[in-house]
């Protein structure tokens, strides 16, 4: 067994090639002049959702995990899950969560939530199913039409709400699991200062909410930039 840390040689490799594979998928359709988008979206879509369950069979068989821990628990997971069916049925709402909810793959891709592994497949799983939540961001806005909208932005918050709704009920039915981060830190070492408990629950959620407010005023400034 490995103890994995930020910025370590295994962690930089992985994200260089996350990075290099989601550039291939991106420019395939400017490769393949012919190429179907909807069809290369609905095979993007599918294979994500492919990648999904080869990453948690994975942890379950070689990571050790129980089946429970590698469910719908944390942000990612949900994010992973709308962003195979935005590239699947391509629809203004599952765009808007995906690109408002991408915050947490980029903060993973950053800095990944692994503590231990047992060989670098795992790291490569991890990091290459995050930089494709981050990819369908951009192939949508690229080829797809998407955009994020102010009627989106709300939809997102409530998603993200009802996301925390069911992870507490979650972490009530299995004593042992941390989803959403609302039972111990997300990063002790950043965050531990912050107490009592209560009030860092109360800090976690608003400030995944303000961060999907600074992506709704981030898309407002690009979308400036480009009308002038």
């Amino acid at each position: 067994m490995y103890n994995f840390s930020y910025f370590s040689p295994i962690h930089i490799e992985t994200f260089i090639v996350s990075a290099l594979f989601c550039t291939l998928l991106l420019f395939v359709p400017k490769i393949f002049k012919r190429l179907d988008l909807k069809k290369y979206s609905l095979f993007l879509g599918y294979f994500l959702l492919f990648f999904k369950v080869v990453d948690s069979v994975y942890r379950v068989i070689y990571q050790k995990e129980p089946i429970y821990n590698v469910m719908l628990v944390h942000l990612c997971n949900f994010v992973a899950i709308f962003a195979a069916f935005y590239l699947i049925f391509r629809t203004k709402y599952l765009y808007n969560v995906v690109y408002y909810l991408s915050f947490g793959p980029i903060l993973a891709l950053i800095l990944p939530g692994i503590t231990n592994y047992f060989n670098n497949y795992y790291v490569y799983i991890f990091m290459i199913m995050h930089a494709l939540i981050v990819f369908t961001v951009v192939f949508g806005a690229k080829y797809l039409d998407g955009e994020p909208t102010k009627k989106g932005l709300f939809q997102s918050i409530v998603t993200l709400l009802i996301i925390f709704l069911y992870a507490a009920f979650y972490n009530f039915l299995f004593k042992d699991i941390n989803a959403m981060f609302l039972r111990e830190y997300i990063e002790p070492r950043i965050f531990g200062f912050i107490k009592p408990f209560w009030i860092y629950r109360i800090v976690l959620i608003i400030g995944m909410v303000l961060l999907e407010v600074l992506l709704y005023f981030l898309s407002k400034i690009k979308a400036k930039n480009e009308f002038d």
